[in-house]
C-alpha cells in the first residue's frame, strides 16, 4: 500500500464515522422474558448433574421459566426466598419468538427439562386460542441420573368427545330380522 491510498481509505473512514456513530446510537429494544431485573438461581441448581447435562436451548429456557417467578424476599424472621407462583409458569411460543427461538428447539428444549425432572406440566395448553401451557418447577433434578427419565410430554391429549376411550357397540342393520 501506498500513501497514496492509505490517505484515500482514512479519508473515506473519516468522512463514514459519524453516520456510523448515529447508526449505533438507535435505541436497541430489550426483550425482557419475565419480572423485575433479575433473578436468584442457587448453586446447587447450577452444579447438579442434571443441569450440567442440559444441551442445546434447554439451559436458557430454565433461565427464563426461572425469571418469571415472582419471589418474596428474605423477612427478619424467615430467611429464605419464597416462589409465590412456582407453579403457575407459562413461557408462550409468541415470547420466545421475540427472543430468537424457534418452535422446534423450544419443544426439545421444554422435553428435556421434563426428562430431566426442572419441570412438569400442569396444563397442557393449545386447546383453544390463547389457551397457554403452564409448568410447575419440580425439585426432581436432584433425583437425576443418566437414563432416568421423570416426566414426558403426552403424545397425545384428548379433550372433550376425544376422551371417550371404549368403542362404540355394534349396531346391526335393521332391514333383517335379528336371529
Amino acid at each position: 500500500m501506498d500513501a497514496q491510498e492509505i490517505e484515500s481509505r482514512l479519508k473515506t473512514y473519516k468522512s463514514e464515522l459519524p453516520r456510523l456513530r448515529k447508526a449505533r446510537a438507535i435505541p436497541i429494544f430489550k426483550k425482557h422474558v419475565g419480572k423485575g431485573k433479575g433473578t436468584f438461581i442457587e448453586r446447587d441448581l447450577f452444579e447438579s448433574d442434571a443441569f450440567l447435562a442440559l444441551k442445546g436451548v434447554a439451559p436458557q429456557l430454565l433461565i427464563y421459566l426461572l425469571g418469571k417467578r415472582i419471589i418474596s424476599g428474605p423477612n427478619s424472621k424467615n430467611k429464605e426466598r419464597i416462589c409465590e407462583n412456582c407453579d403457575e409458569l407459562t413461557l408462550t411460543l409468541v415470547e420466545l419468538q421475540k427472543l430468537g427461538i424457534t418452535q422446534p428447539r423450544s419443544t426439545r428444549g421444554i422435553d428435556e427439562l421434563l426428562a430431566k425432572g426442572f419441570i412438569e406440566i400442569k396444563h397442557h395448553g393449545g386447546a383453544y386460542k390463547r389457551d397457554k401451557s403452564i409448568y410447575a418447577l419440580s425439585t426432581q433434578w436432584m433425583f437425576w441420573k443418566p437414563g432416568k427419565i421423570f416426566f414426558e410430554r403426552p403424545t397425545i391429549i384428548k379433550r372433550g368427545f376425544q376422551g371417550e376411550t371404549r368403542l362404540p357397540e355394534k349396531h346391526f342393520q335393521h332391514t333383517e330380522p335379528l336371529p
